[in-house]
Parts: structure tokens; C-alpha cells; sequence
């Protein structure tokens, strides 16, 4: 069950949020600090955060400061402000907001950013699930990718540091990180030898290369996405939920048009 916390003073908008998740089945706290509001993190299991511009106790800034500095960061925070955005609000939104909404379409808007943001949490357990495979020659790196990976429970998963173990391995995955430059392999060839022998699967290139030209080169060898090295922990997660989700809704098509074909 889901749990946002609220943090508001007007108790116009608290009864409007409060009504919307309770016909949503989800679980309503609300404070009128942010002192408070930090208090509640500690105490209670949040799933998201909705906040106002003002709340008593610290400033904004400082409680998205602390929030995402702490074992909490990965709670997304809506930002509610009273209009459209400024340069200071683009500087708090710098700070780690997720997203914002303007109180003039609180009651029309706010029910479908809390499905979005919800419906990333069913692509984190569908990446749980998905088999994947990482593919990196530093030691290093490899340690990095597993150290965020188990962060977020992600376990099903191998590590190679050769090209040719991973082919050789015989195993089929749903998901592929590829580092583009590995010692006396060449990235590109490897994905373009996945693609050939698993062409449903997601390939995610991983490399420190950015000119246009070369990234366009592996993207049209098979690479549906590519990350950039030092790969940075939230951007790199947000791309594996993205491309579990392509996957997922790739299989569902498949498995309907083959119902389809039977009906037929």
C-alpha cells in the first residue's frame, strides 16, 4: 500500500489530496512543517512526497537537501507552487524535485502524476524479475554497476568482463549493459552479435564516448539506449526501468498477436 505525505498549510488542498487518495485506496499523512515532515520520513515508510513552496520550520530548499542526502532519496517529491515557474523555483527543482504542479490544476492534474509515478514502481519490479546481463573490463566499474544494482534489489543478475564470455556463455538475457570500449574487443561488434542471436532483447550501450557521430553508429548496430560514463546512480536506473518497460510491452504485443493468430 502506498503512503504520500502531504506537506501543506492550506487545508483547502489537504482536503482535495486527501479525498483524491482515499478513492485510490492510498494511505494520506499531512503536516504543515517541514521539521515535521522529516520527522514522519523517519518514522513511517513514504512512497512519495507532495509539498508546497512554504511550510513552517526550514525552507524548501533545505528539506529537499536533507531528503535526498539521506537514506530517503529515492522518494520522489512533487513540488505545488501557486504559478508557473520561476528562476528560483528552477533552482529548487535543480535540487532534486521530481515534479511540479501549479495550484491552478491541482484537481485535474494531480491524480495522473500520482499514477505515473506510482506505475514506475511496477517497472522496478519488472527489472527485478528481468534477467540481465553487465559487460565491462574494469573491475571497477563492474563494482559500481553491482553496488547500485543491489541498492535497488537488483539481483538477477551476471557480470562479464570479456565479450567473448558473455557469447560464449550460451545464455539469453532480457536486458544487456555494454561497455563500448573493452580491452582488444570493440562494444559495437558485441551488440551487433546479441542483436543477431536475441533480437527481442534491450541492449543498453555504456561508454564515455560522446561525439554524435560514434553514438549514432552503435545506436543503428542494435543499441536501443545508451549511458554515459561515470554512469550517475538515479539516471542510470531511470534507463533500465525505461527500457524494462519497452520490453515488457514488446512481450505483451507478441503474446497478443499470437492469441490473435489462433482466434484466427
Amino acid at each position: 500500500m502506498y503512503t504520500v505525505l502531504h506537506i501543506e498549510k492550506n487545508n483547502f488542498f489537504r482536503e482535495m489530496l486527501k479525498g483524491i487518495l482515499d478513492k485510490k485506496g492510498y494511505y494520506y499523512v499531512a503536516t504543515d512543517s517541514f521539521d515535521e515532515a522529516e520527522e514522519i520520513l523517519n518514522r513511517e515508510h513514504i512512497s512519495l512526497i507532495i509539498t508546497s513552496f512554504i511550510a513552517d520550520g526550514d525552507t524548501i530548499e533545505k528539506f529537499i537537501s536533507d531528503v535526498n542526502l539521506s537514506k530517503h532519496s529515492e522518494v520522489p517529491i512533487f513540488l505545488v507552487t501557486s504559478n508557473e515557474m520561476d528562476s528560483d523555483k528552477k533552482r529548487i527543482m535543480n535540487l532534486g524535485i521530481t515534479d511540479y504542479i501549479t495550484k491552478d490544476v491541482f484537481l485535474d492534474e494531480i491524480s495522473k502524476h500520482i499514477d505515473v509515478v506510482f506505475q514506475e514502481d511496477q517497472y522496478m519490479n519488472d527489472l527485478k524479475k528481468a534477467k540481465i546481463a553487465v559487460l565491462d573490463d574494469s573491475k571497477f566499474e563492474l563494482k559500481r554497476n553491482k553496488d547500485i544494482l543491489d541498492k535497488y534489489g537488483i539481483e538477477n543478475v551476471d557480470y562479464y568482463s570479456t565479450g567473448r564470455e558473455l557469447l560464449n556463455s550460451d545464455k539469453k538475457y532480457d536486458i544487456y549493459l555494454v561497455d563500448i570500449v573493452l580491452n582488444h574487443e570493440f562494444g559495437k561488434n558485441i551488440i551487433m552479435n546479441i542483436k543477431r542471436n536475441n533480437i527481442n532483447s534491450s541492449i543498453i550501450a555504456v561508454t564515455g564516448i560522446t561525439n554524435p557521430k560514434t553514438i549514432s553508429s552503435i545506436l543503428n548496430a542494435g543499441a536501443d539506449d545508451f549511458i554515459t560514463k561515470p554512469v550517475e546512480e538515479t539516471l542510470f536506473i531511470a534507463k533500465l526501468k525505461a527500457n524494462v518497460r519497452l520490453y515488457s510491452l514488446n512481450k505483451q504485443v507478441k503474446k497478443l498477436l499470437k492469441e490473435i493468430t489462433k482466434l484466427n
